[in-house]
C-alpha cells in the first residue's frame, strides 16, 4: 500500500503565498463546513514532513508578514486620503 500524504491546511490568505515560498506544493482548496453557519476555503499542502503548524510559527515572525502589515497601514493612509479628498 501506498504511504498516505500528510496535508497541511489553512484559511489564511497570508500564509498560504509563504508556505508555497518555503516549498510546500499546493494541491487545492476545500471548504471548511465544521460549522454550518460559517464557511471557509482552507488552502490545502503536501506536508511530507509534517512541518506546516511550524512553518505557520515561522511567518508570524517573518518579513513577509511584518510587510504584508506595512502594505496594508499604507493602503489604508490611501483609503483615507480619498475619503478627504471626497468630503471636501
Amino acid at each position: 500500500m501506498g504511504e498516505e500524504i500528510k496535508i497541511f491546511k489553512t484559511d489564511n490568505l497570508a500564509l498560504a503565498p509563504f508556505l508555497s515560498m518555503q516549498g510546500l506544493k499546493y494541491v487545492g482548496c476545500d471548504i471548511d463546513t465544521r460549522n454550518h453557519n460559517v464557511y471557509k476555503v482552507v488552502f490545502m499542502f503536501e506536508d511530507p514532513r509534517d512541518i506546516g503548524n511550524e512553518m505557520a510559527l515561522d511567518f508570524t515572525n517573518s518579513r513577509e508578514k511584518l510587510y504584508r502589515g506595512k502594505y496594508a497601514f499604507f493602503r489604508n493612509e490611501i483609503e483615507i486620503t480619498k475619503k478627504k479628498i471626497r468630503e471636501k
